[in-house]
């Protein structure tokens, strides 16, 4: 009888971290919002729920003042790669599954007010996939003096109006895969391996997330 008490007891307290209905499927989901509850640096996160093709919902959940409790923010639709999940290596159209913290927000447009680390994105701003010392680095073509052939990020709008670079492939492993970034959707139904959403929706989450976002795909 004890067991099933302590049982019970828990499972109450992992219900009463989340104050609104949790994405369709609950698992991993309701685990990730439960791990993270305790974990004081971060207090929003980014769920990506995958479905058929390259078709997904995103669900923002924040910790809501002093009672800790998850809260939901916001939901939209959303597009990931065009070969759907699991990203191996360079080009193909795959988006990566996991848990990823982001480096930094970046944008097109001016900072809309975001407590998040940001990039001004300009004329010299590229995404770089070519092999060699910046790969899977967003850089400063004058500052580097590097002749990119990646993705020129100021010339990429709607998409770039808005960003955030996530850290898949920090150590930058030729051929592991390159520029995995949450960005506004544009005409596509599908992106290289990104998640799109609207641009109102992330631009919502620039205004109201603070460092230690993480964004959970799967």
């Amino acid at each position: 009888m004890t067991n099933l008490f302590r049982t019970l007891t828990a499972l109450c307290t992992l219900l009463a971290l989340v104050s609104c209905t949790v994405p369709a499927g609950q698992e991993p989901w309701r685990s990730i919002l439960g791990h993270y509850h305790e974990d004081p640096g971060v207090r929003e996160l980014l769920l990506v729920q995958c479905d058929e093709g390259s078709n997904a919902t995103v669900f923002y959940y924040q910790k809501t003042g002093g009672t800790q409790r998850w809260k939901l923010r916001g939901k939209g639709d959303a597009f990931i790669g065009k070969n759907g999940l699991g990203k191996k290596r360079e080009g193909d159209a795959k988006t990566p599954e996991g848990d990823f913290s982001v480096l930094t927000a970046f944008g097109i447009l001016p900072d809309p007010g975001t407590a998040l680390p940001w990039l001004p994105v300009t004329s010299s701003t590229f995404a770089c996939d070519e092999e060699g010392p910046y790969y899977n680095r967003i850089i400063d073509t004058v500052a580097t003096h590097h002749a990119c052939r990646g993705e020129d990020m100021f010339h990429t709008a709607p998409e770039y109006n808005y960003g955030l670079a996530l850290d898949y492939n920090a150590e930058g492993l030729w051929p592991d895969g390159s520029a995995i970034f949450f960005h506004c959707r544009g005409a596509k139904t599908w992106t290289g391996g990104c998640i799109a959403v609207d641009e109102a929706f992330l631009r919502h989450i620039l205004t109201t997330a603070r460092p230690g976002l993480r964004v959970i795909i799967h």
